[in-house]
């Protein structure tokens, strides 16, 4: 969904005015990855079919080494790509879909959160570099998003537009060797899951990234990363802490139409590479432990 709100920041600043954007943050040393990356693969197979699941990242600091051995070969053994949502769409962006982002009306972002969060949340817009009025339009998981990528380029000394994650780096991959790619879904419903939501959650989503920005915990540090290590555990924490229609549209629903797809796909040969947002494949209702409780045996590949 990272993906998706990067899209969106990009979008809303090509049609802002002009504002003055903060000089990118130094490069943080912490920003190193470890030497040897082991990001979670596994692998969904029958006799003639092969789907290797990859929990990405879709913004990474640049120039950070993630990628594993183990992914490196899948990658060389896979026919095609499945990602959440294909890069030809999101590099054919339809300004149209955003529209699903806007509110219809102007609303100031700082009377959308409680009393006590106002300041840091003026005090975080000022720093993002977005204009504040630009913001004021969208719906308010949107502001809660771009702020968010705002937030992870200052960390990462990089410019909002300029940002990359996992996906964008395989779809180079599968382009160079002439191999199909493919989304389970489209940017319009990813947008639909969000729009939805009840403003109350939009709100919490709001409220609990400027509480983020405000702790310093809001970023990314790949030096430390449980997502390299391929250790789950602190994500899993993460999960359990949005609220309970959040965690239903984003995770639940979505992984039980996933692991439909999957399946369905084990009716055709051939040996696929199915990359989704890491926080698909953790937890109580990953798309594993959904495949596991119809049957189907997921296993580790390190």
């Amino acid at each position: 969904m990272m993906r998706l709100a990067g899209i969106v920041t990009a979008a809303c600043l090509s049609i802002a005015p002009a504002a003055a954007q903060p000089a990118p943050a130094a490069p943080s040393p912490a920003a190193e990855a470890p030497a040897a990356p082991r990001p979670a693969l596994w692998l969904l197979a029958d006799e003639d079919t092969k789907i290797y699941l990859f929990g990405t990242i879709h913004i990474l600091p640049p120039d950070l080494n993630w990628r594993s051995a183990a992914l490196n070969r899948a990658v060389d053994e896979a026919d095609e790509l499945v990602l959440e949502v294909d890069d030809e769409e999101m590099d054919n962006f339809d300004a149209g879909v955003l529209e699903g982002t806007m509110l219809g009306k102007s609303v100031p972002v700082t009377a959308r959160v409680s009393p006590d969060r106002r300041d840091r949340l003026a005090e975080m817009i000022a720093a993002s570099g977005v204009p504040s009025e630009t913001l004021d339009g969208l719906q308010t998981w949107a502001v809660a998003m771009s702020l968010s990528v705002a937030q992870l380029a200052d960390g990462y000394g990089a410019d909002m537009q300029a940002l990359t994650g996992v996906e964008e780096a395989l779809t180079e991959d599968f382009r160079a060797r002439g191999r199909p790619i493919s989304g389970v879904e489209t940017a319009a419903q990813q947008i639909g899951f969000f729009s939805t939501l009840p403003l109350s959650v939009q709100r919490e989503m709001l409220e609990q990234t400027v509480d983020a920005w405000a702790e310093g915990t809001g970023d990314f540090d790949p030096g430390d990363a449980d997502w390299l290590r391929g250790d789950l555990d602190a994500m899993v924490a993460e999960l359990e802490e949005m609220p309970p229609e959040l965690f239903d549209a984003l995770l639940t629903r979505r992984n039980t139409s996933w692991t439909g797809w999957l399946i369905d796909r084990l009716e055709r040969p051939g040996t696929v590479l199915f990359a989704v947002g890491a926080g698909h494949l953790a937890g109580r209702v990953s798309v594993q432990s959904m495949l596991a409780a119809r049957g189907y045996r997921v296993s580790r590949v390190d």
